[in-house]
């Protein structure tokens, strides 16, 4: 059995983190290897780490010369020793979730010139990073995908618009507009989410709503809430966040106000 060593600095929940356990439980499922993963000292261990209870996987030293290949996504680079980062001798799969590893003023575009295989979760990423010139290695575009198995089953909707104001600076735009809503009258029940909540609540919240407004940052990697949105058949409004481009299309998946 090879194995693929992943790390995760795990202070909460988020759909990044919900992207690496995917391709945790991907390497699982392949035959002949085998996924573990080292978590770092400040990471939670409680029920809303995508690992927990779990043990088989878990490794407690990072050993990243025992591993066949190393899974690494935005700061894990630093497990690596700079020198190491340009002469490591195994295979290093480099997960890219979002469009700001293009931009020369953030700290994880200093990671592109190391040579590895890099995983884009949106064409619009991969575009991103090619444009800077600096990638080392080939970048492939595995767009991201939810499990359906893991969304509530759909009833009743009581709730006619659900505001999700979930993002960094996005809570004062929602709460904004559910009060405009609620003031206005006529727009039925109106929901506002502005706090992170454990994903099964946040899912069941979009199971009950009939129409969805989505407030992400101006720049995200995909935003995945609008594609769970849409997959439990929901009315969604989401501005342009350039990740979403390729799935959030204007009159034909969503609004684009």
């Amino acid at each position: 059995m090879r194995t693929v060593l992943f790390h995760r600095h795990f202070r909460g929940f988020t759909g990044g983190h919900l992207k690496v356990w995917n391709y945790f439980n991907h390497v699982e499922a392949a035959t002949g290897w085998h996924a573990t993963v080292h978590f770092s000292n400040e990471s939670n261990w409680d029920e809303h780490n995508p690992w927990f209870p779990r043990l088989a996987g878990i490794s407690q030293r990072w050993e990243p010369e025992k591993a066949a290949a190393l899974f690494l996504g935005g700061h894990d680079w630093r497990m690596l020793p700079p020198a190491e980062r340009d002469h490591y001798s195994r295979p290093i799969i480099n997960l890219i979730q979002h469009v700001h590893h293009a931009d020369p003023a953030h700290p994880l575009s200093e990671f592109l010139s190391h040579r590895a295989v890099r995983i884009c979760v949106s064409a619009e990423v991969r575009e991103a990073i090619e444009a800077t010139g600096q990638v080392n290695g080939p970048a492939l575009v595995i767009p991201n995908g939810i499990d359906f198995g893991a969304l509530p089953a759909v009833g009743n909707r009581p709730t006619d618009w659900l505001i999700c104001g979930l993002k960094e600076g996005a809570s004062a735009t929602a709460r904004r507009l559910g009060k405009r809503l609620e003031t206005a009258g006529g727009w039925g029940r109106v929901e506002t989410l502005t706090k992170l909540l454990p994903r099964p609540e946040f899912l069941a919240a979009l199971a009950m709503a009939r129409r969805v407004v989505l407030l992400p940052r101006a720049t995200e990697g995909f935003y995945l809430p609008a594609l769970e949105a849409m997959a439990l058949g929901c009315l969604v409004i989401c501005p342009d966040c350039v990740g979403n481009r390729s799935f959030c299309r204007d009159g034909f998946s969503v609004v684009v106000p």
